[in-house]
């Protein structure tokens, strides 16, 4: 019996893990529900989050810079917050709790600067983009591009997060295609 129990265990162990990172050679991306495509930077990384909630993009490293997709459901839009969303908030509500819940992440980006707050058109979807900067314990400058929106089934949020030095400006424009590449398919 108890040799059975062990290799039982570690295969549903095996199953709770984070996908392995995968390196993209094929651009057109399924999000973890299905729920969404994208084309992400093709010589990246790519990482299901272990909750399986997040597509993660990276090109050097997901502390340097990082793509992420997240979707949520409606009443779980703003989850620091407890805050919901419903797809008939205006795209400047959506982004004042989208900063709001930037703000109680963590004492560094409790200080953040909101320098563009405007109206952004996602997937056919009226949303908001918002770029926010902030500093790091060390004092590096980080900034942070997010776009969002709220449909009848789920909030979804697409952010780019790098240092300002060299990382952001070098990689914002792929962000930038990344996110006219992201189209709802329904499915989720």
């Amino acid at each position: 019996m108890t040799r059975m129990l062990i290799p039982t265990l570690v295969l549903l162990l095996a199953g709770c893990a984070a996908t392995p990172p995968q390196r993209v050679d094929t651009p057109r991306t399924e999000g973890p529900d299905k729920s969404y495509t994208v084309d992400l930077p093709t010589g990246w990384i790519k990482q299901i989050a272990p909750d399986h909630k997040a597509l993660l993009a990276s090109r050097n490293g997901f502390l340097l810079e990082v793509i992420v997709f997240t979707r949520r459901s409606l009443k779980e839009a703003f989850p620091r917050s407890k805050k919901a969303a419903t797809a008939e908030m205006l795209p400047a509500e959506l982004a004042e709790l989208e900063i709001a819940e930037t703000k109680m992440q963590d004492e560094f980006t409790a200080a953040l600067n909101v320098l563009e707050n405007e109206p952004a058109e996602i997937s056919g979807t009226e949303g908001y983009k918002l770029r926010m900067s902030y500093k790091n314990s060390r004092g590096l400058e980080i900034q942070r591009v997010v776009y969002g929106f709220a449909d009848k089934s789920a909030y979804y949020r697409i952010h780019f997060t790098a240092p300002k030095l060299y990382y952001f400006d070098t990689y914002y424009p792929e962000f930038e295609k990344t996110v006219a590449s992201f189209k709802v398919t329904g499915k989720g």
